[in-house]
């Protein structure tokens, strides 16, 4: 911001200044009209009653411990992490051991169930043995696929937290021009007692006088709409971070140092670090168990089972055992193979795709970071030099050398300049801060 402008508690400016500029508009009701009386009640009414509760001031720091902890995407994303846990459970548990029990030649001589001479009671009981380290395998695939979830996860985060810095931003933009609204309204009611002055002295025609007045509307009007969309932002930023309270960024400390960047070695630390690549290569690894595990499928399972038999009145009892295993003639998991073997090709082609993403993704961050900060460098070099054409007008204006045409437009032209330099500048700051999310950067 200007140098000569504080840091205003933002409410109770707002509150204030138009506070202020009611009461002038009081007197003056009785010349111009009722209109500047009710459109100033307006704007109180506005900034009184829409002002939410008493916010509390955080760093960025403590907005993202917050928005870590309590975001609901994130947590709802976190349990993906517990689902694949809970497979990878599952997969280390043997198959359970089947009970069976039969009867047969029961007798009803006497209305209840008797054992006859061809009665046989049997009770059997089978167990699964996975042969070819099935089980191992699939334990493995299931932790790998834990571990890549883990990965993914991290790198939801990492995506959410574009929008993040970009909600962030956006509430010191709306800080910043919400407080040079402030300045700019302050500094035109000196401009406007100068043409009052002026005006009565015989000096400024009423037409002139009008004008300048009319002018105010515009100031009035960036004033309210810069305020509802602070609230707004503010609103999802309180929305990302789910708090008990309600919060605000803490102002930035204006800074005009920005860092500097080679693209080699983004490059290359976002090829280690960025999380949907990190991700598809253990999920490379998880098609590559899969594919084993197909494989072995060609090796069929076998069933053992022991038996115990009782026969006849006196329930004579005999055991036996046996085993089964399906005979792999015609189906061979042929199917399954190529399938699998198809899913790693994929995952490979993915790593590729995604390894140059992320190449190009960082060179674009990089490009987006140089071209904002190029820019608010134009307007930084030229902000002393936009400073003092607008004192050299109004100090022209109040000795009369300059009309009031050449002041408003000088103003205007003052007004889109520090917009422009405010917005350059949060720009700059935010695509520092993507850089870094795009290079695989989680705080």
């Amino acid at each position: 911001m200007l140098g000569e402008v504080k840091q205003y508690e933002l409410k109770g400016i707002i509150f204030m200044n138009t506070l202020k500029s009611f009461s002038s508009n009081i007197l003056t009701a009785s010349l111009h009209g009722k209109r500047w009386f009710s459109r100033s009640f307006l704007i109180i009414l506005f900034f009184v009653c829409a002002v939410p509760a008493k916010c509390e001031e955080i760093n960025l720091d403590q907005a993202l411990d917050f928005f870590y902890k309590n975001n609901y995407d994130i947590l709802i994303s976190r349990y993906e992490i517990d689902k694949t846990y809970a497979d990878y459970v599952g997969a280390k548990l043997r198959p359970n051991p089947v009970l069976s029990a039969n009867a047969s030649g029961i007798g009803y001589y006497k209305a209840y169930p008797q054992r006859a001479d061809e009665t046989q009671i049997s009770t059997r009981i089978d167990q699964l043995i996975e042969l070819a380290n099935k089980r191992e395998i699939r334990t493995s695939s299931a932790l790998a696929t834990h571990e890549a979830i883990k990965l993914s996860y991290r790198d939801v985060i990492r995506n959410l937290l574009i929008g993040f810095y970009t909600v962030f931003y956006n509430l010191q933009l709306d800080r910043l021009n919400v407080e040079f609204s402030h300045y700019e309204l302050a500094r035109f009611d000196r401009i406007l007692e100068i043409a009052e002055r002026r005006h009565n002295a015989g000096f400024l025609s009423l037409l002139d006088f009008t004008k300048i007045r009319l002018a105010k509307i515009d100031l009035e009007n960036n004033l309210t709409n810069f305020g509802a969309q602070y609230k707004k932002d503010l609103e999802n930023f309180n929305y990302l971070l789910r708090g008990d309270r309600i919060f605000e960024p803490t102002p930035l400390s204006l800074r005009e140092i920005f860092p500097e960047y080679f693209e080699e070695q983004l490059t290359e630390v976002a090829l280690r670090s960025r999380y949907d690549l990190l991700a598809l290569q253990k999920q490379r690894e998880v098609a590559k168990h899969n594919l084993e595990l197909a494989k072995a499928l060609r090796i069929p399972d076998i069933t053992v089972g022991l038996q115990h038999d009782s026969f006849g009145t006196d329930g004579t009892s005999r055991i036996g055992g046996g085993f089964s295993i399906g005979l792999p003639i015609f189906n061979r998991a042929q199917g399954e193979i190529l399938r699998r073997n198809a899913e790693y090709k994929q995952i490979e082609e993915q790593i590729l795709k995604v390894n140059r993403l992320v190449i190009s993704e960082v060179r674009q961050a990089l490009i987006s970071y140089g071209s904002s900060l190029q820019v608010f460098n134009n307007y930084r070099t030229r902000k002393a030099a936009m400073e003092d054409l607008l004192n050299k007008s109004e100090t022209a204006f109040s000795l009369g050398g300059i009309t009031v045409l050449d002041l408003l437009d000088t103003r205007r032209t003052y007004r889109d300049f520090v917009t422009k330099y405010n917005q350059t500048y949060i720009q700059a700051l935010l695509n520092n801060e993507l850089l870094k999310v795009f290079t695989g950067e989680i705080r």
